[in-house]
């Protein structure tokens, strides 16, 4: 991966949009369907469409349970995953359905397993 102004862009997008997600869903309460909505409809209004994508995809990962991302800290680490998963896979997902919740999916159990070899 190289470190462009693109991929930094896409890593920051990710792990705001991860984190804020989590703190819409878990310290306000908001549960984890309104905060990706509100994530993904703000994305979709302020943001290009590719970069709304990255957003929403990313919000997937803050949606989980306080037992997969149980600090805002692994809200971050997981947002970073996602965005690493994201620029890393861009050209072989290109035009397969899907890709938003398989990337969420992966950097979640791969930010769950790394939250249960620290704590």
């Amino acid at each position: 991966m190289k470190i462009n102004k693109t991929n930094l862009r896409i890593l920051s997008l990710a792990i705001a949009s991860t984190s804020l997600t989590w703190i819409l869903n878990h310290q306000l309460g908001l549960g984890p369907i309104v905060a990706n909505g509100l994530v993904g409809v703000a994305a979709a209004i302020f943001m290009p469409g590719a970069l709304a994508g990255i957003a929403y995809t990313s919000s997937f990962v803050g949606m989980s349970s306080l037992t997969v991302l149980p600090s805002v800290l692994f809200a971050l680490v997981g947002g970073l995953i996602a965005g690493f998963i994201i620029i890393t896979t861009a050209e072989i997902y290109a035009g397969i359905g899907g890709k938003g919740g398989t990337t969420a999916a992966a950097a979640a159990l791969v930010t769950r397993a790394i939250s249960g070899l620290l704590g």
